[in-house]
C-alpha cells in the first residue's frame, strides 16, 4: 500500500493531536502468487524486494560476512508534489556475529519518473501561474477609470506600493506548495517488463505481510491542577535535581522512556513497525548511543541533569542536527530523515520464518510479543550464551533511513543509521 494516511476507526481528532508522522502496521500475509509480491508499488515487510528497474542489485550482502541478507521492509512512498515513484528498501543481517557491525544493515532507494505524476504537477503549476497572473491584473489599477481609487488617491500608480514593481501576493512556488496533493490516490506509471524481483535461493522472511498506514494520533497530556506556587526558582531546581538523582541509580534512560511512551501512546499504533516522515525528525531510542549524541548534540542524557521544562517535554527536536549525514552520492543533494523501523518488527519477523526456498514457514504456536523490558532481559541471556554465527533474534533498537531530498532518479544505496540494543538498560 502507498504510505498515505487513513484515520483509525473510532478516532476523534477533536481531542487528539495529529503529528506529521505516518505509522505503518502489519496488515496480514500476502497470498502466495499474488501480483503484489512482485510489485515495487506495494509496501510490505519480509518477502522479496521488487525494483521498478532492472538496474538494481541482484542481491544485497552483509558488509561483515558478505552473505546475502533478507529484506526487512519495502516501502512505497512517492513524495507529495513530486514527479517520481519512490520505494525504499531495508535489509539486515540476522547472524549473531554480524550484529552491531557496519554494513550489517543496509537501505536502498528506487526512484523512477511517473508520467501521471509529472503531468499532474505541470497542470497544477500552470493553474497556479494562471491564478497568479489573474491576481496581479486584478491588483493593477486602471488610470483611465475615473471611479478608481487610484485616480482618487493620485499616488497608487507611482507611489511606494505600486503593483507594477512588486506584489504582496504569494509567488508561484509558494502557492504550488499549498495545493492539496492527490498523489495518494494516483496510480503508478505503466511499468515495462524490465523490473527486477529477488527470488530463491536468496534468504527471505516468509510470508511477506502487507503494511497499512495511519496518522499518528497522540492524546493530550493530562491536565494537572497545581496548588498555589510558593516555591522559589532555587527550590524548584533543587527538587528537580533531587528527583533526577533518584532516577540515575536505577539506570533510567529518559530518552528510552520517551521512545517507549511515544510508541505506546499513539492511538491504534501499539502494533507499529515503521514510522515515516520525509524531512522530519527521527525518534531517538537511547541516550547512550553514539548516534544519539551525533544527531542530538547537547540534548539530555542519563549523565546530565534534566532541563527546566523536562517534566513537560524534553524538546529533543530543538537539538536535532543532521549535518553529519553524508549527501547523496548521485546528485550531491542533501539527505533528510525519511523513515525508521521500531522493535515490534522484531517480534513479527521471527528467525523460524527465515528461509531460502520462498515457501511460507509452517508456524506453530505464535510466539508471544515481548515488552521492551522482557526483550532486554532475553537479549542479556542471549548475549551470555550465544555461540558461533547462528541466526538469532535481531538486536537493534531502531533503524533510521536518510534519503535523497531531491529524489534523484535511479536505484542506489541510501544512508542507514542504527541504534543497537543495550543490555545495560534493564
Amino acid at each position: 500500500m502507498v504510505m498515505s494516511p487513513s484515520s483509525p476507526a473510532g478516532s476523534s481528532t477533536s481531542s487528539l493531536a495529529i503529528s506529521n508522522t505516518l505509522l505503518a502496521l502489519p496488515d496480514g500475509p500476502i497470498p502466495t502468487g499474488h501480483p503484489d509480491l512482485t510489485s515495487p508499488f506495494t509496501s510490505f515487510i519480509g518477502g522479496y524486494p521488487s525494483f521498478p528497474s532492472a538496474q538494481a542489485p541482484e542481491s544485497v550482502k552483509c558488509g561483515a560476512c558478505h552473505a546475502a541478507i533478507p529484506l526487512l521492509a519495502q516501502v512505497y512512498c512517492p513524495p507529495e508534489g513530486g514527479e517520481n515513484d519512490r520505494t525504499v528498501y531495508v535489509w539486515a543481517c540476522p547472524r549473531t556475529t554480524c550484529q552491531r557491525t557496519d554494513g550489517s544493515v543496509r537501505a536502498f532507494r528506487a526512484s523512477k519518473r511517473n508520467e501521471e505524476y509529472a503531468k499532474d504537477v505541470m497542470t497544477r503549476k500552470k493553474e497556479v501561474e494562471k491564478d497568479t497572473i489573474k491576481e496581479k491584473k486584478q491588483a493593477m489599477p486602471n488610470p483611465f477609470d475615473m471611479d478608481s481609487e487610484s485616480y482618487k488617491n493620485g499616488s497608487t500608480l507611482f507611489g511606494g506600493g505600486q503593483p507594477f514593481f512588486g506584489s504582496t501576493h504569494s509567488t508561484g512556488p509558494e502557492l504550488l506548495g499549498a495545493i492539496p496533493s492527490t498523489h495518494s490516490i494516483s496510480k503508478p506509471s505503466v511499468i515495462s517488463s524490465a523490473r527486477r524481483t529477488h527470488a530463491p535461493p536468496l534468504p527471505a522472511y516468509q510470508p511477506a505481510q502487507y503494511l497499512n498506514t495511519t496518522d499518528e494520533y497522540l492524546p493530550p497530556p493530562p491536565i494537572v491542577e497545581l496548588e498555589e506556587d510558593d516555591e522559589s526558582p532555587d527550590q524548584k531546581a533543587e527538587w528537580r535535581d533531587a528527583r533526577w538523582e533518584q532516577l540515575l541509580p536505577q539506570h533510567v534512560d529518559v530518552i528510552f522512556e520517551r521512545f517507549v511512551r511515544r510508541l505506546e501512546n499513539a492511538e491504534g499504533g501499539a502494533q507499529q513497525v515503521l514510522r515515516y516522515e520525509l524531512g522530519g525528525v527521527p525518534l531517538p531510542y537511547s541516550s547512550t548511543s553514539s548516534l544519539y549524541r551525533r544527531l542530538f548534540p547537547n540534548a539530555p542524557t542519563t549523565a546530565t541533569k534534566l532541563p527546566d521544562d523536562a517534566d513537560e517535554d524534553l524538546k529533543i527536536e530543538n537539538h536535532y542536527d543532521p549535518s553529519s549525514i553524508p549527501p547523496c552520492p548521485r546528485c550531491s543533494g542533501k539527505r533528510v530523515f525519511e523513515l525508521q523501523l521500531v522493535p515490534h518488527l522484531i517480534s513479527i519477523l521471527q528467525p523460524e520464518m527465515l528461509g531460502t526456498d520462498g515457501v511460507p514457514a509452517k508456524m506453530g504456536s505464535k510466539k508471544k510479543s515481548l515488552t521492551e523490558g522482557e526483550r532486554k532481559k532475553e537479549l542479556a541471556r542471549l548475549a551470555k550464551g550465544s555461540e558461533g554465527g547462528g541466526v538469532e533474534e535481531m538486536e537493534w533498537g531502531t533503524i533510521m533511513v536518510f534519503g535523497c531530498e531531491q529524489d534523484c532518479e535511479g536505484v542506489g544505496e541510501e544512508c542507514v543509521e542504527v541504534e543497537w540494543e543495550s543490555t545495560l538498560l534493564i
